[in-house]
């Protein structure tokens, strides 16, 4: 029986740069697959890994042994994900006819901690071999460090974005604290040492969530996002565009018509929200009729169920303005009489949400009859396997 030379990729680099995914097998496949990563990113230690487990395979084939080597990948999303992916992959090189005897596991000692169980639980490890990536001494600078830590989205995620709000939270903690104190002295007196804190600790909360959250991308993301529905449909962009106007017409709206109002902070509040139902309704509305629009210039399939949730969304109207207006009545800011046309409303919202959930079902129910069955992709490949 052969000897299993075995590298694993648990947080999945072959995947996410390159698009390779596990298990390959074989010596060819192996090294076309560290070849592609290595020139995407010459640094990545899973690339230099599995070079070092092709030359050991090499070594341990010119010795006259019966060896094979195979390449199994993870997911992004360390963890129980990545590891469940690895124990069906490690279950297919597994599988039967047998023909492995043992394994020789070639990693870069970063988890070996977690994969090593996931395979003494399905077949014998002979031994472990770790590839050591030797840097290069006139680079081994702290500046270097900092810059390599700061594209490692993982090391991100766990360290930057909790010190990043740390240090967020407390300058702006700080600079609330002085805002307060000039307000109440009446006068703006700042010691400089905090000042300066302050200033420090929100530039480098600020960067160092913006690195981990990456807000610039998304903002760009968004604003090209924008472009694109603005080039594409003019329909869709501008009914977000009238919908955002409508919920800003509301607030004006419904703030203009409490704030002179003589009542208690609760009671303003409850008249304020069952105002707003209705704009955010009609904004909700204007939005699905963009929608219905797009779908019938694409010629989409779809447009009976939007109906549908746009029946479905005036019920939960009902409901909202129902609820908020009831609420005034218990807690006895309006009698019964007034109260009982609140409570119709909110049975009349729920029988319309109950109806346009059946509907929704009734065309989903259809649609999936009419949609004619696909043959997943791979399907065969996967079967002879």
């Amino acid at each position: 029986m052969k000897t299993l030379i075995l590298n694993v990729d648990r947080d999945n680099d072959f995947g996410e740069k390159v698009g390779i995914e596990g298990p390959i097998i074989g010596r060819q496949e192996c090294y076309r697959a560290a070849s592609k990563l290595i020139i995407q990113d010459p640094e990545d230690s899973d690339a230099n890994a599995l070079f070092g487990a092709i030359r050991h395979y090499d070594e341990l084939h010119n010795e006259g042994m019966d060896v094979e080597i195979a390449l199994i990948t993870g997911d992004d999303e360390v963890g129980r994900k990545s590891d469940e992916k690895i124990g069906r992959q490690l279950d297919i090189l597994m599988a039967y006819p047998r023909i492995y005897s043992d394994v020789v596991l070639v990693s870069d000692g970063a988890e070996d901690d977690y994969i090593t169980p996931l395979i003494t639980s399905r077949i014998k490890i002979r031994y472990v071999k770790h590839i050591i990536v030797r840097h290069n001494q006139n680079i081994e600078s702290l500046y270097y460090y900092i810059v390599k830590a700061l594209k490692d989205k993982k090391l991100v995620s766990k360290f930057l974005i909790p010190i990043g709000l740390v240090l967020l939270t407390y300058g702006l903690a700080t600079l609330a604290f002085i805002f307060y104190s000039s307000i109440a002295l009446k006068q703006i007196s700042v010691n400089p040492n905090q000042g300066a804190i302050t200033l420090v600790t929100l530039v480098l909360g600020s960067y160092f969530v913006e690195r981990g959250f990456e807000i610039g991308r998304k903002i760009q993301w968004t604003i090209r996002s924008m472009q694109q529905y603005a080039n594409d449909t003019r329909v869709t962009f501008i009914t977000y565009l009238v919908s955002a106007l409508i919920i800003l017409s509301g607030l004006g709206f419904t703030y203009s018509g409490v704030r002179t109002l003589n009542a208690p902070l609760l009671d303003i509040l409850l008249i304020f929200l069952s105002g707003m139902v209705w704009w955010v309704y009609a904004s909700t509305f204007v939005r699905i009729v963009g929608l219905v629009i797009q779908m019938y210039i694409g010629r989409k399939e779809g447009i009976a169920r939007m109906w549908s949730t746009a029946f479905f969304v005036f019920g939960m109207a009902f409901i909202f303005y129902g609820v908020f207006n009831y609420a005034r009545y218990v807690f006895s800011f309006i009698d019964f009489d007034q109260a009982i046309l609140d409570i119709g409303i909110l049975v009349v919202g729920i029988l319309f949400a109950i109806l346009a959930s059946l509907l929704h079902r009734h065309f989903s129910s259809l649609e999936s009859e009419n949609r004619p069955e696909v043959q997943p992709a791979g399907m065969p490949d996967d079967q002879t396997r």
